[in-house]
């Protein structure tokens, strides 16, 4: 059992809620449950400097941080799910994480819930519900710079992508994140640009939407719908939509 200590940060947040801070929690996620069972107020925001069972949306995956070097937090929003929301926060943090990188670097949003960078992962979204809540978990690698040799070739940070130099503090990122955002859970045209920046758009992809190869299907990857399906047209024409299955990129 981990003996948390929450601290509450002067970290400026849009919301008007607070932020906090755990040196070292099971996971954020699970955190933001016990606060929202404490009545915390909407746009509330948690990150931790360590967790021990930090995991992806995809069972048994694990999200593994060194202590203190990346972004590991959670924002509790009193609001209703929506298919589209996920990707709204995933816009806001490819938006966010592009402020901090060279002009000329970009980041592209994976669908459903990853950004990645020079074609390695640099964030994940993992958003549930909870208590009439949402809550959006998120992990951005900022300052690591060494991963498990199962991921070294496909994850990165923005060290590595940017230069330590121009990492941010979690006092600067964190607020530069929120209020992308609060903008980007509002904004009208956001599935236009997650569709510009959508990983793969405009080519051939394979599409698991079941569990089994016969579920497999085949077709152009034309982007993202308002409502947050993913939109794939066969070689007949039609478009189908999607908001759950796996992009099969090998």
């Amino acid at each position: 059992m981990i003996a948390e200590t929450r601290e509450t940060t002067s970290i400026q947040n849009p919301f008007g809620a607070p932020v906090y801070y755990y040196a070292r929690t099971a996971s954020t996620l699970q955190t933001a449950r016990a606060c929202i069972a404490d009545g915390c107020p909407n746009g509330t925001f948690i990150y931790a400097g360590y967790q021990t069972e930090g995991r992806g949306r995809i069972s048994g995956r694990q999200w593994l941080s060194p202590a203190g070097e990346n972004l590991l937090g959670t924002l509790i929003l009193r609001q209703a799910a929506s298919t589209d929301f996920t990707l709204r926060i995933g816009l806001a943090v490819s938006e966010t994480i592009d402020s901090f990188l060279p002009p000329a670097v970009k980041t592209v949003v994976k669908w459903p819930n990853d950004v990645f960078v020079n074609g390695r992962k640099i964030a994940g979204i993992l958003c549930e519900s909870a208590g009439g809540c949402i809550l959006a978990g998120i992990g951005i690698n900022i300052l690591q710079k060494d991963f498990l040799r199962e991921i070294e070739h496909s994850a990165t940070s923005l060290a590595l992508a940017a230069g330590s130099s121009r990492c941010p503090s979690f006092e600067t990122l964190i607020p530069a994140l929120l209020t992308r955002i609060q903008s980007c859970l509002t904004r009208n045209d956001w599935n236009e640009e997650v569709s510009r920046r959508l990983l793969s758009r405009g080519t051939m992809v394979r599409f698991m939407r079941g569990q089994q190869e016969k579920d497999i299907i085949t077709g152009v990857l034309t982007g993202i719908a308002k409502d947050g399906a993913l939109c794939i047209t066969a070689d007949s024409g039609k478009e189908s939509r999607y908001y759950s299955g796996e992009l099969l990129y090998t």
